[in-house]
């Protein structure tokens, strides 16, 4: 008959039985590890060593569970709190790095945050817990299933903070007309809005504003920062996201307006069309010059 511990506060010495809940030398391992950890008061040394490994197998698995949607939700079916993921945010997740790594550095810490109290208590019980198929769980997989259990509601906080933030940022650059900033290249700002606005540009104002309007809170706050003039840098440094995410932004929506414009669906008036004209001799003197 083998003997473990479990680790807990007051922990017993339990019996088990050869062949029917007899722990592998790699389990009895941690359970001497948790031992360990418990009566240092988890500090120290070996309690340094534990994290640091908890952390990086942790960090691996959150990376590859948010790369697939069937894996994320076999992670976190036993959370309290379900998780709800659009199709927008499953492709996010599995294409953004910077994304995931974020999201699996708070639900680790998150999940960290409560471990010594669940070891006191004697939470990682293999003996007592055989698992499916009679296999004990390792203290690696026991913690991931802790950052299962607190991750939906991690990924709704960060959900939260990221919308906000842009959608504040949004909020804030809202001035100003320009145009051509939507149909060409740059949005350089060579309309005047000190002459009288005709009503057909006034329309077409209004309509790209709409459109832009309808814009997920990210993009939206980086289209109104282009219409007044901020650069591509600039608004990658303010919003905090890559200057790649910055010009998908900005062609995508470019190339959806183009779309309406070719299609005959929205209409480019006269006045626009002669400044664009203007604006394009007036660089090709500039450049000529700086040559």
């Amino acid at each position: 008959m083998r003997k473990i511990e479990t680790g807990g506060q007051g922990s017993e010495l339990l019996g088990t039985d050869v062949g029917q809940h007899e722990v592998s030398a790699d389990i009895q391992r941690d359970v001497d590890r948790v031992a360990a950890v418990v009566a240092a008061g988890f500090r120290g040394r070996d309690w340094k060593l534990l994290v640091d490994e908890l952390y990086l197998y942790a960090y691996k698995t959150l990376h590859t569970a948010m790369r697939d949607t069937y894996k994320l939700m076999q992670l976190v079916a036993n959370s309290p709190t379900p998780l709800v993921l659009s199709s927008d945010e499953r492709s996010a997740l599995h294409s953004n790095f910077e994304d995931r790594a974020v999201i699996a550095t708070m639900t680790i810490s998150e999940a960290m945050s409560t471990l010594p109290n669940s070891l006191l208590k004697g939470g990682y019980n293999p003996a007592a817990n055989p698992g499916k198929n009679g296999k004990h769980k390792s203290l690696t997989s026991f913690f991931v299933g802790r950052c299962g259990l607190v991750f939906p509601r991690v990924f709704y906080s960060w959900r939260r903070e990221r919308t906000d933030r842009f959608v504040a940022a949004a909020n804030e650059h809202m001035r100003g007309w320009i145009i051509s900033g939507v149909l060409r290249e740059t949005a350089d700002g060579s309309a005047s809005a000190e002459h009288s606005v005709p009503a057909e540009v006034t329309e077409l104002y209004s309509t790209l504003t709409d459109m832009i309007d309808k814009l997920k809170p990210r993009n939206r706050a980086i289209w109104r920062m282009t219409l007044e003039g901020y650069s591509r840098g600039e608004i990658s440094e303010e919003l905090g996201v890559k200057l790649g995410d910055v010009d998908n932004a900005l062609y995508t929506f470019r190339t959806r307006v183009k779309t309406l414009w070719r299609e005959g669906k929205l209409t480019v008036p006269s006045v626009v069309e002669a400044e664009w004209e203007r604006s394009r001799k007036l660089d090709a003197v500039t450049n000529g010059a700086a040559r």
